[in-house]
């Protein structure tokens, strides 16, 4: 383990305003141990002695001590004059605050598509704390104005709304983070108000013709057309349904297991297998073997699991090859969307395991004309 002795200056009376120390030599010292030094070597360095008045040649060596100091809890080795860092996943007060954040990053936990996400917000805290110089700051040192100055940056460089907000969430991550390592007592990102977005119109189907086009895709793949149909009613994300496998489903009962990650927490959950697409679930079941996956490349069964993205992609490609210009998840927000119409936005919460009816209202796109139908035909008989 690294330490240090107090440091001290010669004359011990430097800072005492007397004249005759202006043309003594000063020196600062101290005593350092490490492991190959366990008795000590004695560290010395001037750099004040070229100063024209007292208090100029006070003033730098306190700035000369603090810089010392500073350097020595970073990890400097005064004797190998390099920075030795001694656990390259340890944060503490004097990490450099672009270091405390990929060091942090290491440590989350979450779908890959999620990590990927924070991944790119990292690529812009990066290029803006360089911006604001502030990438070697100590993280104990970083400031709420900081994090807000780096956001006005990207602003100002003209990102939308969206992405500074994404930005922020992000940076609220690390930053909770580093309030469990006590380095903060509170998530000050959390002060930092989020920008008006107004998300872009969802896409989904709801004519006959959008209908028809849809159908269009059993000529062009079969199977990619049979995952769709589960697809659109399983409620279900892609992430989900790439790891269910053949002993996840039971075909006598109507449901399959899915494994949730959300907030880095894994559980488990049961979903439902619509009836209108049970005969699709049954002959991928049946095509299986004992621990495949049930929808893996090209959507068949297979001992690998295929990449979320890979879904997502793919389903793209022959949405678009139909004529529908949507993605896979414009599926599930047509079923999400028909449900609220039938059932109401409860209903539809529960299928798509949402906790709170407010994220289904985001997807349900025309549920507030759907709950004024009904009003409409509310009938008390005064």
């Amino acid at each position: 383990m690294k330490t240090y002795s107090e440091i001290k200056v010669t004359p011990r009376t430097w800072e005492k305003n007397l004249k005759s120390n202006l043309n003594k030599t000063w020196e600062v010292y101290y005593t350092f141990y490490d492991k190959n030094h366990r008795d000590g070597t004695v560290i010395r360095f001037k750099g004040m002695n070229r100063c024209k008045t007292l208090h100029e040649k006070q003033q730098t060596t306190r700035f000369l001590i603090e810089e010392e100091i500073r350097n020595l809890n970073r990890g400097f080795n005064p004797i190998t004059k390099i920075f030795e860092i001694e656990d390259e996943n340890l944060i503490t007060d004097f990490t450099p605050f672009l270091t405390a954040c990929k060091i942090a990053f290491k440590s989350f936990k979450g779908v890959s598509s999620t990590l990927s996400d924070v991944e790119n917000s990292m690529k812009h805290i990066t290029k803006y704390a360089e911006k604001l110089r502030i990438e070697n700051k100590e993280i104990k040192s970083i400031s709420k104005g900081d994090m807000k100055q780096l956001l006005l940056r990207m602003s100002a460089d003209g990102h939308s709304n969206y992405r500074i907000n994404k930005t922020r969430a992000h940076l609220s991550r690390f930053f909770s983070h580093f309030t469990e390592l006590d380095i903060f007592d509170v998530n000050f990102i959390e002060g930092i108000k989020k920008l008006e977005h107004t998300s872009a119109a969802k896409t989904i189907i709801r004519s006959d013709d959008d209908w028809k086009k849809f159908h269009k895709i059993k000529d062009l793949n079969y199977d990619v057309y049979i995952f769709l149909q589960i697809f659109l009613y399983s409620g279900s994300r892609f992430t989900e349904l790439a790891a269910v496998k053949r002993e996840d489903v039971n075909l006598e009962k109507s449901f399959f297991w899915i494994n949730l990650k959300k907030g880095g927490k894994h559980s488990r959950a049961m979903r439902p297998i619509n009836m209108s697409v049970w005969n699709f679930w049954k002959s991928l079941y049946d095509r299986a073997l004992n621990d495949q996956y049930l929808f893996s490349f090209n959507c068949l069964p297979n001992d690998e699991p295929i990449q979320p993205n890979s879904m997502y992609d793919l389903s793209a490609k022959y949405l678009k090859l139909a004529g529908l210009e949507m993605t896979g998840y414009g599926l599930k927000h047509t079923f999400l969307n028909l449900v609220s119409k039938q059932f109401g936005i409860s209903k539809a919460a529960e299928i798509a395991g949402h906790t709170n009816t407010k994220t289904t209202e985001r997807y349900a796109i025309d549920w507030q004309e759907h709950q004024v139908e009904r009003n409409i035909k509310i009938d008390i008989s005064i």
